[in-house]
């Protein structure tokens, strides 16, 4: 079901192009960006040099690929970075810092086994923001869609600048730091579309979780919430807190918790969570603290609500940790100049189908407005509960047979899929993975990040998720 919006999937040649995967896909408000290696678009090749030279070449594609659509980089929401080497992490800000000067996104850092290509130091993927939407397909047909109304510059500006004033002017009584953002593209007469009635960026942080010189702890964009990814980090002595692998998974959630406060957005209303653990093993551990940060309200017990959920082993976190913990989260008020009495108009969708795996701690999909949010499925047999006999090919095969029979439960397919995630045991089996995922799908394909781990749970050879788009959105009374 595609609704009465649809998918725009875009190549530059600006940037390295894939076989796999389409370097941009925009679905509404948000616009997936596939993960970015320091390849010379020209060569083909990693550039030389270290892991600065590399940073610095993931992020010129990106921002190659984000011109290509008449965006800019302060319009990046979320970032995500895979290093070979956390200790690499100083190196990599450096370089980061000259991308973005007048904002920060949300961010996570972590690093991994394993990226595709060897010589690979650091992989970059990235969330835009999308104001300006993407068309229905009558609209698309429409000979006159691409042509740029100036007229209303100076009206688009007057309105900006007095929702930023009223919105700062309200949130400045809590005392807490928040930035109304719009891109510098969109602030001037140069503008390259009519942005009068989009939403703007809200960046916000709090006193009551860490704060980082290079991200923001939650910026949100329309009917979304990014938040970066926490570390078991004290608030207020800055450190991580003493103690194990539970203590610190606490105050990963006690952060996140913080943060949603701050903005007046109830814990229930995440609807996907990203774990990353240094030691795979430790999964029953922070499953039992997991568990008494959700279900939070009594309506979400009531139905027994968790998030979409992947759980990835992470060779290195920042500052040593066992755990990080990033979370995405639904925000029915949107951003100005979208009203806050639409949140009555949204409702978030959260579905289970005997068809694919179940887990009592995550739900299979949870869809909010215009997006679904897919757990990451491993190559197990629905009916068994075992993983699929065969090796890596068979594996990935059953992984998105058990999105697809997830997809269809709630009337979309694989085709609705905007960007897909794939973590694998061996990143040498990226090929034979590849030779199967192209079978799924018959139009442009979705956006793509592949990195290698040391380990997956139950010893799988790879776990897959998705972000779908949903173009009917999550109206009371539609399901």
């Amino acid at each position: 079901m595609s609704g009465n919006l649809i998918k725009l999937s875009r190549n530059t040649e600006n940037a390295p192009r894939s076989c796999v995967s389409t370097q941009t896909v925009a679905f509404s408000h948000y616009n997936h960006i596939s993960a970015q290696l320091g390849i010379d678009p020209k060569s083909g090749e990693i550039v030389a040099g270290g892991v600065k030279a590399q940073a610095k070449q993931c992020l010129a594609n990106i921002k190659a690929i984000v011109e290509s659509v008449d965006h800019v980089m302060d319009d990046v929401v979320k970032i995500t970075i895979f290093l070979k080497n956390i200790l690499d992490i100083d190196a990599l800000d450096a370089v980061y810092a000259t991308f973005f000067q007048s904002y920060l996104p949300a961010r996570t850092t972590v690093a991994v086994a394993a990226l595709p290509m060897g010589d690979a130091l650091v992989q970059i993927d990235a969330v835009i923001s999308n104001g300006e939407g993407t068309p229905s397909p009558e609209s698309r047909r429409d000979p006159t869609y691409d042509s740029i109304p100036q007229a209303r510059n100076f009206m688009r500006e007057m309105a900006f600048h007095s929702q930023a004033r009223n919105f700062m002017r309200d949130q400045m009584r809590t005392g807490e730091q928040v930035f109304f953002h719009q891109s510098i593209g969109e602030q001037t007469g140069e503008a390259a579309r009519d942005t009068e009635n989009e939403p703007g960026k809200v960046a916000r942080n709090t006193e009551h979780a860490p704060k980082s010189p290079a991200s923001t702890q939650t910026v949100a964009f329309s009917h979304y919430n990014n938040i970066s990814a926490q570390l078991p980090i004290d608030p207020k002595s800055g450190k991580l807190v003493a103690g194990d692998v539970k203590k610190q998974a606490g105050q990963c959630l006690k952060n996140i918790k913080a943060i949603l406060e701050n903005i007046n957005v109830p814990f229930d209303d995440i609807v996907k969570t990203t774990i990353f653990l240094k030691n795979l093993s430790d999964i029953e551990a922070v499953n039992k603290v997991y568990t008494t940060f959700f279900p939070d309200s009594a309506i979400a017990r009531a139905e027994g609500y968790f998030p979409a959920r992947t759980v990835v082993a992470a060779s290195g976190l920042p500052m040593h940790a066992l755990v990080q913990i990033e979370a995405v989260v639904s925000h029915g008020d949107g951003t100005p100049p979208q009203a806050v009495e639409d949140r009555h108009r949204i409702v978030i969708e959260a579905n289970n189908t005997e068809n694919a795996p179940q887990s009592s701690l995550a739900t299979q999909t949870v869809a909010f407005s215009h997006y679904n949010h897919i757990s990451a499925q491993l190559g197990i047999d629905p009916r068994s509960g075992k993983m699929v006999a065969g090796g890596v090919k068979e594996q990935a095969g059953q992984c998105l047979k058990n999105i697809e029979a997830i997809l269809e439960s709630i009337d979309h397919g694989m085709d609705d899929i905007v960007k897909v995630n794939i973590a694998l045991k061996n990143i040498a089996d990226s090929g034979a993975v590849d030779e199967v995922y192209t079978t799924f799908f018959r139009s442009d394909l979705p956006a793509r990040t592949t990195v290698g781990v040391s380990t997956l749970p139950m010893d799988a050879l790879v776990q897959i998720d998705a972000i779908v788009s949903n173009g009917e959105g999550t109206a009371p009374g539609l399901s």
